[in-house]
C-alpha cells in the first residue's frame, strides 16, 4: 500500500488513468500540468474526439434524427476550435468528422454487432476505485445495462487504427472500478476505435498483467514524489528532450523554458 500523504503533498489526489499514463509516457508533461498547474487549451484533434462523443450522446439521450446529431457535433467542434491558431489544421480535422461519426453511429446501432447489450443509461459516467490504497477517478464514455450485464464502450476517435498501450491500461482501471460499482452483474468493457474509414472493437478481457503494470507505474511515481519536497525538486529529476515534436506548440515551449530554463 502507498501512503496517500506522498501524493497529497503535491495535490495529486484523486489520481486518474490519464494522469498516471502521462507520468509513465511523458514525465515532462506530467510535471507541467499536474505539478506546476499549466492548463493548455485543447487542440483540434482533442476537440474532434469530444465532438463526436457529444453528437452521439445527444442522439442516445433524445432519439432525435441523425442529421440533428451531426449538427450538434459540428457546432461543438466549431465552438471548441475558434481560438486554435492554425485554422488550416482545424479545417482538415473538420473534414474527418462526418465519416467518423457515421461509422461510430452505425457500430452502436447495428443489429449485427453483438458486443453491445442492454439499453443506454449514461454517458461520461464517473467511476471510482483504489489501487494500492490510492483513490482513482475517471469517466467512461457510454454505458448500456441489461438485467445481468453492464456494457461499457469507450470511444477513441483517431486518424488511423492504433491500439495504444495507454488506452488499454485506462480501460483496465475502468473495468476494475465498474466491477466494484456493479456488484452482482457481469461487466464487459470495450474500446471502439474509429477512423474516417474503418473501425475496430477491442474487448478488454483478462487485465491481470495490465493491473500489475499500473501498480508498478504508481509505485514509481510515489517514489519520485516521496524524495521531493518542492515542485522544483521534481522538475530537477527530469530533463526535457528538445527534439520532441511536443515543443512545437509555443505555449508548451514557453512553459518548458519557465520551469527548466531551456
Amino acid at each position: 500500500m502507498i501512503d496517500k500523504k506522498i501524493f497529497k503533498k503535491f495535490n495529486l489526489l484523486p489520481f486518474s488513468p490519464s494522469r498516471l499514463n502521462t507520468f509513465k509516457n511523458f514525465p515532462c508533461g506530467f510535471v507541467m500540468r499536474y505539478i506546476y498547474g499549466y492548463d493548455f487549451p485543447a487542440n483540434e484533434k482533442m476537440v474532434r474526439g469530444s465532438a463526436i462523443e457529444y453528437g452521439l450522446d445527444y442522439l442516445f439521450k433524445t432519439n432525435d434524427v441523425y442529421d440533428d446529431g451531426l449538427k450538434k457535433m459540428f457546432n461543438y467542434y466549431d465552438d471548441g476550435t475558434k481560438f486554435v491558431l492554425d485554422q488550416d489544421k482545424v479545417k482538415k480535422e473538420r473534414e474527418t468528422l462526418e465519416p467518423s461519426f457515421k461509422i461510430a453511429f452505425d457500430c452502436f446501432t447495428s443489429d449485427n454487432l453483438t458486443w453491445k447489450e442492454g439499453d443506454f443509461v449514461a454517458s461520461q459516467m464517473e467511476v471510482e476505485t483504489e489501487i494500492l490504497g490510492i483513490p482513482f477517478r475517471g469517466y467512461v464514455d457510454f454505458v448500456f445495462e441489461s438485467d445481468n450485464l453492464v456494457t461499457v464502450i469507450d470511444l477513441k476517435s483517431k486518424s488511423r487504427l492504433q491500439k495504444n498501450r495507454s488506452d488499454i491500461l485506462q480501460q483496465a482501471i475502468y473495468k476494475k472500478a465498474l466491477r466494484e460499482k456493479y456488484k452482482g452483474k457481469a461487466v464487459d468493457v470495450s474500446m471502439l476505435i474509429v477512423t474516417p474509414k474503418k473501425y475496430e472493437v477491442v474487448d478488454i478481457l483478462n487485465t491481470e498483467k495490465e493491473m500489475k503494470e499500473i501498480e508498478m507505474s504508481l509505485i514509481s511515481c510515489a517514489n519520485m514524489m516521496k524524495i521531493c519536497k518542492t515542485k522544483d525538486n521534481i522538475a530537477s529529476l527530469i530533463t526535457p528532450n528538445l527534439d520532441d515534436w511536443y515543443w512545437s506548440d509555443q505555449d508548451k515551449a514557453l512553459a518548458r523554458q519557465d520551469i527548466w530554463g531551456i
